[in-house]
């Protein structure tokens, strides 16, 4: 039923396509503007996959653009609904974290996100793990985004650990691109947004500032049982309950440039609460206070006619203070596992920590001669893990400490680790070189790789392949190959204070990416293409026997494909769809048995899942509508084999997570008095209940929210 009315949606969606085609070439004037738009979307450069631009069409890579005119057409409540539109993305709520994990193709972290390189203007937002969780992503700022550039596979050539799923450049507004702006936004659950940007420009000085203001007590949603409900028993859980949803967070952006140099810097200051607990058990006193914040310098001169120089400097810093209640009140009554617990207090845990890197980076790009683009550089960071401190209720036999939370020994005073890397790109323009002129258009070779070097660790070298075909303006072929590396954290090397007895075999997780792609342009508004993955991931970090060893193995295949319209800058169209096939690879053995796991569905992972969506603007650009539908195709369960003392059963016999459909609408009235902006958005207008796959300690997994509305009001100046 759900497929039927995807395509239901797809079919409406390419009825009024050629609609949208009649309408711009009524008159003259409207087919001006139009060839206006479509040429400067068609020369529009992205420079996430080279360092250099390059237009999407002709970059060595699988990569998507999205707009700061359409994240703001769409109404997007955070990044999250921005990014569920892009080809083989998939979020779902962790349910331990206060944020939504990514996956990319099938293949996501453990834990956060700390396997996909997200950065914001070129600056790496550092993912210290378990040691601070901000900036998380759902909190990071929209209202000031220029576009996204996207990388779907693997990065660390160019960028080095952590691009090893995929790459997110969120790139914001800059002086004088746009005009400055005042907003208040207020919807369900007591949600609150305001922002401000000062934007100014005078020949060649640009300076931007940005500042906002979140905050929402959180939809509803009802855990009905947990980890305690489990394995204790009703009686000594805190479900069914409410989740714990509050968010308290804001952010301050600042850029300022003169001719080559820049000066930019951001800082986030957060308070979170765990929705479902940390331990999969239900609990309501969680709070997560973040601190995180970089400045950067940086600057580019010009080597002759060819080329340039530029060095970038940079410094982050985050301070993190968790409280965390690990068992409800009602748990930590249970005879015979806890003694001396008051009858109103749980199990608390409370860890403070902070961090530091200081890196940077030397760069240069040149045109040794007609056809042949270098590019290259050389960077260093310290990274330092300090002034952790723990904290808690309980001692080692979970005996209630007289004085309730007590400062506990922490043999970790301070853990650091330097990093050293090297990377070099040749891009040669085949056609230029030979003379080909004839049945090609364009003809591109792409060659690089990267060296990275772990005091702690060890070293990792990465290599990329690309080869960009065109025969004519209108079809284009593209297949790469790329690997990627993503190296222990401190939570993977130290636990619980005391330094792994395995730590120096623990060494980077690998993954290999082949892709390929053919696209086609029908005519200059609307463009397609399809594109094939296989994906390999080997040495995976994982426990066996209690510590932490490389021992996963993943694979990944499948296709996306994307049709994409555009009639103008408020007229356009798109749709994709991934399909995909996950396995674990890993054969471990199976305790209590001699035999090994046979290749096994993770679980959690849809095989399909695509978008639909259209923008359309009325009264000569006053109301912008605006329509998108997001499905995701029934979650297999995890195949992992235990067993039960007779025979191999499946770990989780659940069944699978129901297919999902989530409409969601925005309608927006601009200049209808200069300057003003009104937008109303909804999401999940039809109030689909709609579950993000858990562990089997939240049987009916995590809830995310129903039908919600917004509002907004700005004004620029």
């Amino acid at each position: 039923m759900k497929i039927k009315m995807f395509t239901a949606v797809l079919f409406i969606v390419l009825a009024v396509i050629p609609a949208f085609s009649a309408e711009a070439y009524d008159a003259d004037s409207a087919l001006e503007e139009e060839l206006k738009w479509i040429r400067a979307e068609a020369e529009a450069t992205l420079t996430i996959a080279t360092k250099t631009e390059m237009t999407e069409e002709t970059a060595p890579s699988i990569v998507s653009v999205i707009t700061g005119e359409q994240i703001r057409n769409m109404g997007a409540r955070t990044i999250v609904d921005v990014l569920r539109t892009v080809p083989g993305f998939d979020l779902i709520h962790y349910a331990v974290m206060p944020t939504h994990k990514i996956s990319i193709r099938g293949m996501s972290s453990t834990n956060a996100n700390e396997k996909i390189r997200i950065m914001l203007n070129g600056h790496s937002l550092k993912d210290f793990y378990w040691e601070v969780f901000g900036p998380h992503l759902d909190a990071l700022p929209l209202a000031n985004i220029k576009k996204i550039e996207i990388i779907r596979g693997p990065g660390s050539a160019l960028y080095g650990t952590d691009a090893f799923l995929g790459v997110i450049n969120i790139i914001t507004e800059k002086g004088g691109d746009n005009p400055s702006e005042l907003s208040a936004e207020a919807g369900n659950d007591h949600t609150v947004k305001t922002y401000s940007s000062l934007s100014y420009k005078k020949d060649e000085f640009k300076a931007y500032l940005y500042a906002d203001h979140y905050s929402t007590d959180g939809y509803d949603g009802t855990i009905e049982s947990d980890y305690a409900t489990r394995y204790f028993g009703q009686d000594y859980s805190a479900a069914p309950g409410k989740l714990n949803n509050k968010d308290r967070h804001h952010a301050v952006q600042a850029d300022i440039r003169y001719k080559n140099f820049y000066v930019s810097g951001f800082f986030s200051r957060s308070d979170t609460d765990y929705p479902a607990g940390f331990y999969y058990s239900l609990t309501d006193e969680n709070d997560v206070k973040t601190w995180y914040g970089y400045a950067e310098t940086g600057y580019r001169v010009p080597m002759g006619d060819t080329g340039h120089l530029g060095i970038r400097l940079w410094h982050d810093r985050a301070d993190v203070n968790t409280t965390i209640e690990l068992f409800s009140e009602q748990t930590a009554q249970m005879p015979g596992m806890y003694e001396g617990f008051p009858a109103d207090e749980g199990v608390y845990e409370k860890v403070e920590s902070r961090h530091a890197v200081s890196g940077s980076e030397l760069t240069a790009d040149a045109s040794l001669c007609s056809g042949i683009q270098l590019t290259g550089g050389m960077s260093y960071e310290y990274i330092r893990h300090y002034d952790i401190r723990r904290y808690a209720n309980y001692n080692s036999l979970f005996q209630y400490l007289p004085g309730g939370i007590t400062e506990l020994e922490n043999p970790i005073k301070e853990k650091d680790r330097e990093t050293f890397a090297g990377y070099a790109q040749g891009i040669f323009d085949l056609k230029q070189l030979f003379s080909l002129n004839r049945g090609t258009e364009n003809l591109s070779l792409t060659l690089g790789g990267r060296y990275d070097r772990y005091d702690d660790i060890g070293s990792s070298s990465n290599p990329r392949l690309g080869i960009v075909y065109a025969p004519t303006k209108k079809l284009w072929f593209k297949a790469l190959y790329g690997e990627a590396f993503r190296v222990p954290d401190f939570s993977e090397i130290y636990l619980e204070g005391e330094e792994q007895q395995q730590k120096p075999a623990l060494k980077p997780e690998k993954i290999a990416t082949a892709e390929c792609l053919i696209g086609y342009r029908f005519t200059p508004n609307i463009s397609a293409s399809l594109t094939g993955f296989h994906v390999s991931g080997s040495d995976l970090i994982a426990y066996r026997s209690g510590v932490l060893v490389n021992l996963g193995e993943m694979q990944s295949h499948g296709a996306e494909a994307e049709l994409k319209a555009s009639f103008g800058k408020y007229r356009y169209a798109y749709m994709n769809f991934t399909w995909q096939d996950v396995k674990d690879r890993t054969h471990s053995e199976i305790r209590g048995t001699t035999e090994r796991q046979a290749d096994f569905n993770p679980g959690g992972i849809p095989e399909f899942y695509g978008n639909v969506g259209m923008n359309y603007d009325f009264f000569n650009e006053h109301v912008i509508a605006g329509l998108s539908v997001n499905y995701t195709g029934e979650r297999e369960r995890s195949g992992k084999k235990s067993w039960n003392g007779e025979k191999l059963v499946s770990e989780d016999q659940r069944e699978p997570v129901k297919a999902r459909t989530l409409f969601n609408a925005s309608l927006t009235f601009r200049n209808f008095f200069k300057g003003m902006e009104i937008q109303i958005s909804g999401f999940n207008l039809f109030n689909t209940d709609h579950r993000s796959p858990s562990s089997l300690s939240i049987v009916n997994d995590m809830p995310e929210a129903g039908r919600t509305f917004s509002g907004r009001i700005s004004y620029s100046f």
